[in-house]
């Protein structure tokens, strides 16, 4: 029960401290200090109404229900949704995804040439097993070219 007491009182100082201090930056926003010191003052007038009282008693509430009856994972568990769970409550421990989340990398669009040297070389290396591949790609290349119709290069010098 006293557990339960803080953990609302916490809540409680939390929720009030928010909602002044979002009014604050807001009225730093609009009019500088003198406009956040105004809507500091306005909101905390607004926390001591019946309903600014009855608003945070809610969200402590709520907060403090999630809280203490969370899922405690300490003799472990199996999480298979969404779950607000307390975690580290006895000690150290570790969370861990059972199935990776790794992004799948996205595949190369491969270049019409690249395509067709791929063809002119396989075939090269069939019609001609004992060639050095280096002479063979120099032909590829050359039937690449003139298959895409892409003209000949000329030698530098």
């Amino acid at each position: 029960m006293v557990q339960r007491k803080t953990v609302k009182n916490f809540y409680r100082a939390l929720a009030a401290s928010a909602y002044v201090a979002g009014a604050s930056a807001a009225g730093l926003a609009l009019g500088g200090p003198p406009g956040a010191a105004a809507a500091a003052a306005a909101a905390t007038a607004n926390l001591a109404s019946p309903l600014g009282v009855a608003a945070v008693e809610l969200a402590a509430e709520v907060g403090t229900d999630a809280a203490l009856d969370s899922t405690k994972m300490a003799a472990g568990g199996l999480v298979t949704e969404p779950t607000f769970a307390m975690i580290g409550e006895a000690g150290p421990e570790m969370v861990i995804p059972l199935t990776a989340v790794i992004p799948k990398k996205k595949k190369r669009k491969v270049s019409k040439y690249s395509k067709e040297f791929g063809k002119q070389l396989k075939q090269l290396k069939k019609k001609h097993p004992r060639t050095d591949v280096t002479r063979l790609m120099a032909r590829a290349h050359t039937a690449t070219r003139s298959e895409l119709g892409m003209p000949r290069r000329k030698n530098k010098k």
